[in-house]
């Protein structure tokens, strides 16, 4: 995604290239949103798998501990996925849009938002940082950015070069 053909392609004849990055989530309680989904489905499941058997007396009923367990999977599938979606996205910074890509096999997906749509960016605590600074433009003002950056002090300083 770095070589010159590639970029020439995307950008305008106009459009600067500012800044570039991708997530890449590290594994930390900061990134609880990303990461807690299967083990809290597998607290709560079997803490009401736990409390049923106490409380009716099923002493021979452990199918009611391993039944809940293995649907720990649907919220761990869905992490994984999530994951594979970050390692196959891709941000770019121009002095007129911010550009999300993804990566599908062959073909690469572009969504791009004009700076028009920017905001105050806002730092999450994320680990490394995520950096929010579009508007969504639905009904409901949902704040867009690139998150899980590892150069988030670059990006911010590129978000004041475009005020």
């Amino acid at each position: 995604m770095t070589s010159p053909s590639f970029w020439d392609s995307v950008l305008e004849a106009d459009e600067k290239l500012l800044w570039t990055g991708r997530p890449k989530p590290l594994f930390h309680w900061r990134n609880w949103q990303l990461y807690c989904a299967a083990p809290m489905a597998a607290i709560g499941l079997l803490a009401a798998a736990w409390l049923f058997i106490f409380t009716t007396g099923s002493k021979g009923d452990m199918w009611l501990l391993i039944l809940p367990a293995l649907l720990v999977f649907i919220p761990a599938r869905a992490t994984w996925q999530q994951l594979k979606t970050y390692a196959n996205t891709r941000y770019a910074l121009t002095d007129k849009r911010a550009i999300f890509f993804h990566i599908v096999g062959e073909e690469t997906r572009i969504k791009a938002y004009p700076l028009s749509r920017k905001t105050t960016p806002k730092r999450k605590l994320t680990l490394p940082e995520s950096v929010h600074f579009l508007a969504s433009g639905k009904g409901k003002s949902q704040a867009l950015g690139f998150d899980f950056i590892e150069t988030a002090d670059e990006l911010m300083q590129n978000l004041q070069r475009t005020a």
